[in-house]
């Protein structure tokens, strides 16, 4: 439950996981990927221009890339385009609770993710520095949870589109 009286700070920690097992030579952070609504431009009588509108439901290409410090297991293991990748992001939220006299809790966030690799940067080769190596994946699938209470679920396969739990396209499916 979110509440005034938390200040969210930072990550303090987080683990990557394949499949529930956890990742090895992961680069320090991961840039997670962006959620945009395909749009299509309304305009006509009574509006004055024109209006980006977003198809509820309907997304643009999600990508998550993930960076390995060097070629591992955990690397070899995501690039078969045979089967789906299955990626779970486990983070501890450091959050200031003004409320407890200042005191500092800790949040949950979980971020589960699945696709199929798009991308594969082997890195470089350089003296003792990472290799800097890549895999980018097509995602079809997202959800993000705090503390359990799922806040985004997208699934492109299956017709599924909620936020904070709430069935955005309910009514498409009844209506199709």
């Amino acid at each position: 439950m979110i509440s005034n009286n938390y200040i969210p700070e930072k990550i303090n920690e987080y683990n990557v996981y394949l499949d529930g097992t956890k990742m090895i030579g992961i680069a320090a952070a991961a840039t997670l990927p962006e959620v945009n609504m395909q749009t299509s431009t309304v305009s006509g009588v009574g509006v004055n221009g024109e209006i980006d509108s977003p198809t509820l439901g309907q997304f643009e290409s999600m990508e998550q890339e993930i960076q390995f410090n060097t070629l591992y297991s955990s690397c070899a293991d995501m690039l078969s385009p045979l089967s789906a990748v299955n990626l779970t992001f486990r983070a501890a939220q450091q959050v200031y609770d003004k409320g407890t006299g200042g005191g500092y809790i800790f949040k949950s966030l979980r971020i589960v993710e699945m696709g199929r690799v798009k991308k594969f940067n082997p890195g470089k080769l350089e003296k003792a520095n990472s290799m800097e190596a890549a895999i980018t994946l097509e995602l079809t699938y997202i959800l993000v949870e705090v503390d359990g209470a799922p806040i985004l679920e997208i699934d492109k396969l299956n017709q599924v589109y909620k936020v904070n739990g709430v069935d955005m396209l309910a009514d498409v499916r009844n209506m199709t």
